[in-house]
C-alpha cells in the first residue's frame, strides 16, 4: 500500500486543475486527462483529508487567487539562490 502525503498530493492535482483551500475543493474541467495514478491521490485527499472534487468546466489550473500567499514561485526561489554563483563565475584565478 502506498503511503500518501496530502501536501504533495495537492501538488500534483494543481496541475491539472483548481485548488480552492478555503472551502477545501478540487476543481478540474471535463477536457483533464487524469490517470490511474491522480485517480489515487484524489481518492486519498477525498475520503481520508476531507477535501471535496467537483468537475467545473471553468476551472483553470494551480491554487485560487483568494488563496496565493506573497510567497514567491519555487522557480523564482531557486534563480534567486543562483543568482549569486552566476555573476562570481567571471572571477579568474591568479596563479604564481
Amino acid at each position: 500500500m502506498v503511503k500518501h502525503d496530502e501536501n504533495k498530493d495537492l501538488k500534483s492535482f494543481a496541475r491539472i486543475g483548481k485548488i480552492h483551500i478555503s472551502d477545501k475543493t478540487l476543481k478540474a474541467p471535463k477536457s483533464a486527462t487524469i490517470g490511474i495514478h491522480l485517480w489515487g491521490k484524489i481518492d486519498f485527499l477525498t475520503h481520508y483529508c476531507g477535501w471535496h472534487f467537483l468537475w467545473d468546466n471553468n476551472a483553470g489550473v494551480g491554487f485560487s487567487q483568494s488563496d496565493k500567499t506573497d510567497k514567491k514561485s519555487s522557480r523564482a526561489q531557486k534563480k534567486a539562490k543562483k543568482e549569486p554563483k552566476l555573476t562570481d563565475k567571471t572571477k579568474k584565478t591568479k596563479k604564481k
